[in-house]
């Protein structure tokens, strides 16, 4: 992990710590925010832009702003608000890494109802993400999503309107410290180009980069993933991937959610002094925040 730390992301274990300092003095000029403020936290800010303070710092702002501007999505932002969605495994994480050790995340529209709730996939998908976040090495290789569209009907795409897919990019790729890698596609219905036309102007140049269109071309794919960590439906070795281990992950870490919610822009009253906000010189705004074992 160091060798490609050092190289990809220009971290350096004599001055990471400095630079999360560097990082740590600019909450004081955003007096309106309460920032999360442990090392291991900023950590995944720095290494997503390469350790560059100041595009760190404007990723932090983004990630409690989305937070304000989608309350839909992050009001009772917590695991046990959407156990019956954790369970339906819409997505799920691979037994094992892509050939350059990349952690696989596999999406599955055929687990939707037609009448879904957009919103609960969405904090699934940001739940699971939070967790495989806390592990460095996913931090510094990143992630490849493969999603199979199979099972996909207009009812599906009647929630892809411009609005739903500005609000998936500004908090999955926008504002989410992880390093998405390659998005592979697979199985996609003739609709499928309906849905993707409103969602492709919304993403980055370097995302519109990383994405592959493979439809029922299984060796294509695995070209990129092994099928030696795929399950069968992904034309894979595995005869069924089974995700319970990480919804019950999820769900244990309910405590975690719940005080993570705690951080983002002040309310009025906040700001003007109401409540216990006032910014220490040190690390921004006063907070604890335990961090989460995952085994």
């Amino acid at each position: 992990m160091s060798e490609i730390a050092k190289a990809e992301l220009n971290e350096d274990p004599e001055t990471r710590l400095q630079k999360v300092q560097e990082l740590r003095e600019l909450f004081k000029t955003r007096a309106d925010i309460k920032f999360r403020s442990d090392d291991e936290f900023l950590l995944r800010f720095l290494r997503n832009k390469k350790f560059n303070v100041d595009k760190a710092f404007k990723m932090m702002v983004h990630h409690y702003k989305v937070r304000r501007d989608y309350p839909k999505l992050f009001n009772s932002f917590k695991p046990s608000a959407i156990e019956y969605h954790l369970y339906k495994h819409t997505h799920m994480v691979c037994p094992g890494k892509d050939k350059l050790g990349r952690t696989v995340i596999l999406g599955r529209v055929s687990t939707l109802e037609e009448s879904f709730d957009v919103h609960n996939v969405l904090k699934s998908m940001l739940m699971l993400s939070e967790m495989l976040q806390e592990d460095e090495n996913i931090q510094v290789n990143g992630v490849v999503h493969v999603m199979d569209y199979s099972g996909m009907t207009r009812k599906h795409i009647r929630f892809a309107t411009p609005m739903v897919m500005k609000m998936a990019v500004d908090v999955l790729e926008n504002s989410t410290p992880i390093r998405s890698k390659a998005i592979h596609y697979i199985r996609q219905p003739d609709i499928f180009d309906i849905m993707f036309s409103v969602l492709r102007p919304f993403m980055s140049e370097k995302m519109k980069k990383r994405l592959h269109f493979h439809g029922d071309e299984f060796g294509s794919l695995h070209e990129h993933v092994p099928s030696a960590i795929l399950p069968s439906e992904f034309g894979g070795q595995l005869e069924k991937l089974d995700n319970s281990e990480w919804v019950k992950k999820i769900l244990a870490a309910e405590d975690y959610f719940i005080e993570n919610s705690q951080y983002g822009f002040l309310k009025s009253r906040e700001i003007l002094g109401g409540e216990s906000t006032a910014n220490d010189g040190n690390t921004g705004i006063t907070g604890t925040f335990k961090k989460l074992e995952i085994n």
